[in-house]
């Protein structure tokens, strides 16, 4: 604690209260899409799912305030044995029974743990402190050959996660990598490696929209199935986003109903407890995967304009600490931070808008879920750690 007392004016209040407002509207957004549905087992909606949410956000705070008192270097000294540990619970999670079809969780009681979340922080840990490494040796070696460690650090996870299968985290897992990679490597080899992504990705992207029926069938013949790369249902989400008019009563009703939901909120919203598509219920998963539509739907383009503000001061505020952040770890750390949260409210949001295919992924801070949330707040945490031990300007 001598190290708040000590600088107590360097911890980021703006962040802190970004967390707080996005705490309170997360909240008061799942309480409008629950609103009047039935809980399990009678319903789908989970039983208590609001008092949970409360209960987690206050324990989600508390440790964001641990993590801050925490030295971010006895994290860096603690990465691999957090990163192996974590590992230890990937594998562990296939002796465990599928939940919703997936091995992703570890009982805990009444409770359950998602090793997967936690494996984020782990990943980041641990690649940020072989990254530093590299810069503070006293010959740095940045050729991209040497890179191939923290490549295998990402897919190991990245495959254990997508076995599961949990397609949506395996993807945070690459951003992330993908998002240190871009800060770490030299200004030639990232614009190499923008231009190989952008290559690939628009490549697709464009034989996507110009020839869906083709591209489709190449996804199901010819690729995918055939060589197992993907499940049916991934599969189908994937045909869904090429062909938004495709199975709209199975695999695209998900995404159909929530274009509609947000469509119907227009400017200012139909009003808290009174979305069509909300109340009755159309759209499933509305208060984890799908959150947003119900934000779009009763709170409208506004709302919904005001919770992506508050994501864009969190990322801008977390950029500045990591600009000053005492050493390169600590930047490493914040900016492995940045482009998780970052892909994750892009993925989310994207998926409901038809901008990217459905893939299970939370909307940071404002889906219900225990290990996600908790796991977020930490990352916070270790960010306000970056911050409070930032270096100071002194003059002669």
């Amino acid at each position: 604690m001598d190290i708040l007392r000590r600088n107590f004016r360097q911890l980021d209040f703006t962040l802190i209260g970004m967390m707080v407002l996005l705490a309170g509207y997360g909240c008061l957004v799942l309480l409008a899409v629950t609103y009047g549905k039935p809980t399990a087992p009678n319903g789908t909606v989970p039983p208590h799912v609001l008092t949970k949410q409360i209960a987690f956000e206050v324990l989600g705070i508390i440790m964001m305030f641990v993590m801050t008192v925490v030295d971010y270097q006895v994290l860096r000294k603690y990465s691999w044995w957090i990163y192996g540990v974590t590992l230890f619970l990937l594998l562990a999670v296939y002796a465990m029974p599928r939940v919703a079809g997936a091995h992703s969780w570890i009982p805990l009681g009444p409770l359950e743990f998602q090793p997967s979340e936690l494996m984020k922080l782990a990943l980041i840990l641990v690649v940020a402190r072989l990254m530093a490494d590299n810069d503070e040796a006293e010959l740095p070696d940045y050729r991209f050959v040497k890179t191939w460690p923290m490549w295998i650090l990402m897919i190991v996870p990245f495959g254990l996660i997508y076995k599961e299968p949990a397609l949506g985290q395996a993807l945070v897992i690459f951003a992330i990598f993908m998002t240190l990679v871009a800060a770490y490597v030299k200004r030639s080899q990232f614009i190499v490696l923008s231009l190989i992504m952008v290559i690939v990705i628009g490549g697709i992207t464009v034989a996507a929209v110009q020839y869906p029926h083709q591209a489709t069938y190449f996804l199901t013949h010819n690729f995918l199935v055939k060589h197992k790369i993907i499940h049916q249902f991934q599969l189908e989400r994937i045909i869904t986003w090429l062909n938004p008019n495709t199975a709209l009563n199975s695999s695209g009703y998900a995404v159909h109903y929530s274009q509609m939901a947000i469509g119907s909120g227009q400017i200012f919203g139909e009003g808290l407890f009174s979305g069509i598509e909300t109340s009755g219920g159309w759209v499933p998963n509305q208060w984890t995967d799908y959150i947003f539509t119900g934000i779009g739907e009763e709170f409208g383009f506004v709302g919904a304009s005001v919770l992506v503000l508050m994501f864009l001061v969190v990322f801008y505020r977390m950029t500045r600490i990591a600009a000053t952040a005492r050493d390169t770890f600590g930047t490493y750390i914040v900016i492995g931070i940045v482009g998780m949260f970052a892909f994750q409210v892009f993925e989310n949001i994207g998926m409901d808008m038809y901008l990217s295919p459905a893939t299970g992924i939370t909307l940071p801070f404002i889906s219900y879920g225990g290990s996600s949330l908790i796991i977020d707040y930490m990352a916070i945490g270790i960010a306000l750690s970056v911050a409070v031990r930032k270096k100071r300007l002194r003059f002669n």
